[in-house]
C-alpha cells in the first residue's frame, strides 16, 4: 500500500487559550461515533474550540449544517487556531491505557500517514465489517463540505518481527508535540517523524502490506464515494486519492480486541420464554466458563455453545458467534417474534447494557466473547467480512490530535 507524509493541521493551544480565556483548553475528544448527546454537550460546555464542533457540530442530538462546520474550520485556519505543520511528516501516536474490564496496563504505538485509497475488490485495503448506509451518507456530506479529514481511520499491518514497533518506540522517546489525558490513566501523545531514514523505512514497509481496516469503515467508504462523485461530475480536488490513516500492528499486544454485545427488542416482551425455548432447540448448553454466547433477560441468564445443529453448512464469518447471532438468531429463528426491521442496540462491555436491559429497552441481551486474533485473520484471509459492530478495537483514536485538508498544497504529487 502506498503511503505519504503530509502537512498536518494541529491546534495551536496558545491561540486557543487566548481565544477562549482558558489556561489549558480542551481541544480533543473521543471519536464522533462513541459520543452520546450528553457527552457531546459536556465537551462543548468545557471548551468552545473543540474538535467536536467540526465532527458533530454545536447542537447535540441534531445534525447541524455541514456548510456551517466548514465555515468554522476555515475560520479556525484563518485565525491560526489550526496551524499547518512546517513540512510534510509522518506522526507517531502512542496510547498508554488500561485494558477495559481488567487491571492490565498496555501501550499501543502507531503512526499516522496518508494512505492511498483502493477499491475493496483490489484486495489491497481489506475491510472486516459491514457498514450502515445512513452513517456513510452523513460522513460523505461532511467531507464534501469541509474537504478535510477531521478524524483518522485505523488500519492494521502485520509485523510479526516487531521491527516497525521498535522504530516507532524510538521516535516516541522524544518530546511530543501534543499530549492528552483522555481519561484517568489513558494518555495519547503525538510525535513527528523527523528522521528521513525512519520515514523511508515506513514507506518501504507499507509498500508490501495489505492492511486491514480496524476502525473507520464508514469513513473509508466515504472517501471512495467522494472520489467517484467528483470524477463523475468532472471536478478535480487535490488529494481525493488519499485518506488520513493511522497504522498499528495486529500482532502487538498493545492493540486490544473487545466484544460488542447485542440487545434485542421483541415485538412483545411476553414472548421471552418462547424465544429462550427456540435458542434451547438450536444451541448447545454451556457452563459459565466455556460459553460462546450468553443470553440474559430481565431475571435470568443462559449460556450456550455453537453446536452442530447451528453450524451445519456454515464456514468463515457465518460460523462465528457474531455470524450466528446476526444471521440465524436475529435474522431467522427469532424473526417471527420481532419487528420486520429488528430493533437491535449495540453495547461495549460496561457501557450501559445491564441498565438498558433492566429499563426494558430490550428483552434479550446477547453477551459476546471478543473475536480472537486467529479467528479474525482467518475470516480476513477468506475475503469475508463480519457482521457490523463485531469487533471493538481499543484504544480508540482520539480526535483532534491532527487533521488533514485535501486541498493542502502538500497533497502527494500527482493528485
Amino acid at each position: 500500500m502506498d503511503i505519504a507524509p503530509f502537512r498536518g493541521l494541529r491546534f495551536d493551544l496558545g491561540k486557543v487559550a487566548e481565544k477562549v480565556g482558558q489556561d489549558a483548553p480542551v481541544v480533543t475528544a473521543p471519536p464522533y461515533d462513541v459520543l452520546s448527546p450528553e457527552a457531546h454537550q459536556a465537551i462543548l460546555d468545557t471548551s468552545p474550540c473543540n474538535i467536536v464542533q467540526l465532527t458533530l457540530g454545536d447542537r447535540p442530538g441534531e445534525i447541524p449544517s455541514y456548510e456551517g462546520r466548514a465555515q468554522v474550520l476555515q475560520g479556525w485556519i484563518e485565525s491560526g487556531i489550526l496551524a499547518y505543520e512546517d513540512s510534510p511528516v509522518y506522526y507517531v501516536c502512542t496510547v498508554e491505557y488500561t485494558v477495559p474490564g481488567t487491571d492490565t496496563r498496555a501501550r499501543m504505538v502507531s503512526f499516522v500517514a496518508l494512505g492511498r485509497l483502493h477499491e475493496f475488490d483490489e484486495r489491497i485495503v481489506q475491510p472486516h465489517e459491514q457498514t450502515f448506509p445512513k452513517v456513510v451518507q452523513d460522513r460523505q456530506s461532511l467531507l464534501e463540505a469541509t474537504r478535510c479529514n477531521l478524524e483518522s481511520i485505523m488500519l492494521l499491518y502485520n509485523d510479526a518481527s516487531g521491527e516497525i514497533d521498535s522504530l516507532l518506540d524510538e521516535v516516541s522517546n522524544g518530546e511530543p508535540v501534543m499530549e492528552v489525558e483522555a481519561s484517568p490513566g489513558e494518555v495519547h501523545a503525538l510525535y513527528p517523524v523527523t528522521d528521513p531514514a525512519s520515514a523511508l523505512r515506513l514507506t518501504e514497509f507499507m509498500g508490501e502490506q495489505r492492511p486491514i481496516i480496524a476502525d473507520g469503515h464508514h469513513r473509508y467508504t466515504t472517501g471512495l464515494l467522494y472520489r467517484k462523485a467528483l470524477a463523475e461530475s468532472g471536478q478535480q480536488v487535490p488529494g481525493t486519492d488519499w485518506k488520513m490513516m493511522t497504522f498499528a500492528n495486529l500482532r502487538s499486544e498493545g492493540v486490544s480486541i473487545l466484544a460488542t454485545h447485542r440487545l434485542l427488542k421483541l415485538r412483545d416482551s411476553s414472548d421471552v420464554p418462547q424465544a429462550l425455548a427456540l435458542l434451547d432447540e438450536w444451541l448447545d448448553p454451556a457452563g459459565e466458563d466455556d460459553w460462546e454466547i450468553r443470553v440474559e433477560t430481565a431475571d435470568a441468564a443462559r449460556c450456550y455453545r455453537l453446536g452442530e445443529k447451528a453450524l451445519t453448512g456454515k464456514s468463515g464469518a457465518a460460523a462465528t458467534s457474531y455470524g450466528i447471532v446476526q444471521d440465524e438468531i436475529i435474522g431467522s429463528w427469532l424473526a417471527p417474534l420481532t419487528d420486520e426491521e429488528p430493533e437491535v442496540s449495540f453495547y461495549k462491555e460496561g457501557t450501559g447494557e445491564d441498565e438498558a436491559l433492566r429499563a426494558g429497552r430490550g428483552d434479550l441481551l446477547f453477551r459476546m466473547r471478543p473475536v480472537g486474533r486467529g479467528e479474525f485473520q482467518e475470516v480476513i484471509d477468506g475475503e469475508e467480512v463480519f457482521p457490523h459492530k463485531t469487533t471493538y478495537f481499543y484504544p480508540k483514536l482520539w480526535s483532534g490530535l491532527v487533521l488533514w485538508r485535501l486541498e493542502d498544497e502538500a497533497s502527494p504529487a500527482g493528485d
